[in-house]
């Protein structure tokens, strides 16, 4: 194949990069430096197929792919705006501000309704005036005469709040007893509600990574039922009696004399909220309750952000709070805020199995699936934006496996299931069985006034069920994916014999965020995009800035930073795992910088990684050569696309630039055959290594292995962690010693893992 064409040494890009001593330090931004540091061209030589006659692409995927980038480049010359980042806290104990200054970057401004004509219509079908009228009689908790709840006290200079939690506990608890519970002996109910004081009391965070932070809000309400699950037991401790795991609400008690902003109250409980979100996975809304002395603020927080109430008297308007109460702790799941399609059986306090119902547009027909897993397969942890929560899932009657995934797409983007459907049959993508394109609006759960403002955007609730989840063939279809994650590529499912079908044995899914490359740029989406920057390409990072700079142009995001993006995925794979898909212990510093919270940081450390020549030494000692070089030269290939672009943006005008970028696009022939070579060629290494070693194939009859104790692997230096895999063939092969033929075995995680031949590559 003839050289590709590089990026001209003559005119190197003018824009700041990174010298070479910088690389030595991939975990620390690099300084700035002249283009001169920077070799002007990757120092490996790399051949790309330049022309049809040398592609290893069918011809009809040629054909597909020059018509669809003609169409990308007529149609596209702007981006989605993406959002600041939303700088979740890494340290294992990080502190309270740390969680509040991430919150009030994800959620925005904070949205004080004008009145409360709103709250005083909530949950009024659940208690009737009748009702609360022969309650407020008969307590003695509240005095008609006075006017005010008795057990609390009333404002002065030295009110402290810890005052406030006993006597509100004994309120919410009559009225829980009273309007939810509705049993005359509550010690003999089957599912409660009951108020715990809670401010001394550390309840645990979960997070994405280990985290020692807990969280004390004042008052927490704990509930019973198939959507709770009480706290798991840290070892050698008692389970707490609740958690955000089985919390109907909270409430948290400020005084008047304070004053607290209402955007500072929020901050407080979002990080309660978040919790409640993450470890009660079916929830849809949130709502809790902000006390004083004498006022009740209501907070509502779903998938389009949080609004809260103007403070209500509750001494004045007993009624209003009294139904607060009870609807913020119903023992109705969808009054609660919860997706009622998703339900636990619970033995022992913990959850055990559960069901995910789908249902048809006609709401007859049904489908009642297992969980395979009880806990969400992918989820985000966000609240506000696309809360996508993924299932696995198993047909009762069929016993075929299926992947769920619910989210909350913006109202003005077009639904993954339209993409999917034109998808239909295309290898390597997500191929649906059914879907439900709205099952539920957050404009919905608020009133008028809550969805007047600026900054409200709606979401609509969708559910996609996809019997197994490439990028060249979606893009073929004129669809660009644009989210490629980790988590958006999964292992194809197994046919009646050990291997996928051909096409499916990598598969991409969530099409979320994907475009159709013919679309009207006038409708882009107004609402910022949201999500881990861990994956991004150098452009779309850089992008971040260019949406906030007058007089610049965010270009569209193509083909190429979804390359980029496959780069990335493979390096973390590279640096976390090993051949067997065992994690390593720690995380590694090149992927953590990467999710930097300032775009312009987390570009330069990215040109730094794309800047190599080399892996680390651990790196090389826990993957075969063949697996090395396809990072080698997939990071050559990406660098070589990216030194482009940046040539384009540094020294060409304005008004010249899309002509120039698509000049670069139009080769996409070139561009996915070279990937594909490398994928290929990394295959067929492996496959003549696994015939070289003679490695005899799974009879087709045995049980797929169950996963066992995961092996940690130590932290870098630790010489106690190679293997013997790690070596050539020819080491194995002369290895002779008694227990070389039973690592050999079906037991042995080497013979599991190289069993069979690989196929070729689908993206």
């Amino acid at each position: 194949m003839p050289p590709s064409d590089r990026a001209s040494s003559g005119s190197p890009p003018s824009s700041p990069c990174l010298s070479p001593r910088a690389l030595d330090d991939p975990g620390t931004p690099p300084r700035q430096n002249s283009n001169d540091d920077l070799p002007a061209t990757p120092p490996r030589p790399i051949e790309e197929p330049t022309s049809k006659g040398t592609s290893i692409l069918d011809p009809v995927d040629e054909q597909n792919l020059e018509i669809s980038s003609e169409h990308f480049i007529k149609h596209q010359n702007l981006s989605t705006p993406f959002g600041p980042a939303l700088q979740k806290p890494r340290k294992i104990n990080p502190k309270r501000d740390d969680h509040k200054a991430a919150i009030r970057v994800e959620l925005g401004a904070m949205f004080v309704l004008p009145n409360d004509k709103w709250v005083k219509t909530l949950y009024v079908d659940l208690v009737e005036d009748s009702e609360i009228k022969a309650f407020l009689s008969r307590t003695t908790l509240y005095s008609k005469r006075a006017g005010r709840w008795t057990g609390l006290p009333a404002s002065h200079d030295d009110l402290d709040e810890s005052t406030l939690y006993e006597p509100f506990v004994k309120i919410i608890n009559a009225i829980l007893n009273r309007f939810v519970l509705r049993v005359k002996n509550p010690k003999k109910r089957e599912i409660f509600r009951k108020a715990i004081d809670t401010h001394v009391k550390n309840i645990p965070h979960e997070e994405k990574y280990a985290t020692a932070r807990f969280s004390r809000p004042d008052v927490s309400v704990k509930a019973e039922g198939e959507y709770f699950q009480e706290p798991k037991a840290k070892p050698g401790q008692d389970t707490q009696e609740v958690g955000f795991s089985n919390m109907s609400s909270f409430m948290e008690m400020k005084v008047d004399r304070r004053n607290n902003s209402p955007r500072e109250q929020g901050l407080q409980v979002g990080v309660y909220v978040r919790q409640i979100f993450i470890q009660q996975p079916n929830r849809r809304f949130v709502r809790v309750l902000l006390l004083t002395e004498k006022n009740v603020r209501l907070f509502h927080f779903d998938r389009s952000g949080v609004m809260c109430s103007p403070y209500i008297d509750i001494h004045e308007n007993p009624s209003t709070f009294i139904r607060l109460v009870a609807g913020l702790n119903s023992l109705d799941g969808s009054v609660l805020g919860l997706d009622t399609s998703i339900k636990w059986m619970i033995e022992g306090g913990r959850k055990t199995g559960g069901t995910l119902t789908w249902r048809a547009d006609d709401s007859e027909t049904k489908i009642e699936y297992q969980l395979c897993d009880v806990n969400p397969v992918v989820e985000c942890h966000d609240i506000r934006g696309r809360g996508t929560r993924c299932w696995h899932v198993s047909d009762p009657d069929t016993g075929s496996q299926y992947w769920v995934k619910d989210c909350w797409r913006a109202e003005d983007r077009v639904s993954e299931h339209i993409y999917l459907q034109e998808a239909r049959n295309s290898p390597g993508v997500a191929q649906m069985v059914a879907f439900e394109a709205n099952r539920g609006e957050t404009k919905n759960f608020r009133g008028a006034d809550g969805i007047s403002h600026n900054d409200f955007h709606n979401r609509v609730a969708v559910r996609i069920v996809t019997d197994c989840y490439g990028h060249l063939k979606l893009f073929g279809k004129d669809i660009l994916h644009r989210d490629i994650t980790l988590d958006n590529i999964l292992l194809g499912r197994k046919g009646t014999e050990l291997e996928p079908k051909p096409g499916y044995w990598g598969v991409l899914s969530d099409l979320h965020m994907a475009i159709k490359v013919e679309r009207d740029t006038k409708k882009v989406s107004i609402e910022w995009r949201t999500g881990p920057r861990t994956y991004l390409s150098i452009e779309v990072l850089r992008n971040c800035n260019r949406f906030r700079t007058p007089n610049e142009i965010a270009p569209a995001q193509d083909h190429l930073d979804d390359l980029e993006s496959f780069l990335y995925v493979y390096a973390h794979i590279i640096s976390q795992y090993d051949e067997y898909g065992e994690e390593l212990a720690y995380t590694d510093n090149d992927i953590l910088q990467w999710e930097s919270n300032d775009a312009d940081t987390a570009s330069q450390l990215k040109i730094a990684f794309l800047a190599r020549t080399s892996v680390q030494p651990r790196i090389k000692e826990r993957w075969p050569i063949a697996c090395i070089n396809v990072l080698l030269g997939f990071r050559e290939f990406i660098f070589q696309q990216v030194r482009q672009k940046t040539e384009v943006h540094d020294n060409v005008p304005l008004q010249e630039r899309a002509d120039e970028i698509n000049k670069i696009v139009a080769k996409i022939i070139t561009h996915y055959s070279t990937v594909l070579c490398l994928f290929n060629s990394g295959i067929a290494e492996l496959e003549k290594a696994a015939t070289r070693l003679q490695i005899r194939p799974l009879d087709p009859k045995s049980p797929t292995p169950a996963a066992g104790k995961r092996r940690t692997l130590l932290p870098p230096g630790d010489e106690s962690d190679r293997n013997l895999l790690k070596r050539g063939p020819d080491d194995l092969l002369g290895e002779d010693s008694e227990d070389s033929e039973a690592e050999d075995s079906a037991d042995s995680p080497h013979y599991d893992r190289t069993a069979g031949k690989r196929r070729r590559t689908q993206l």
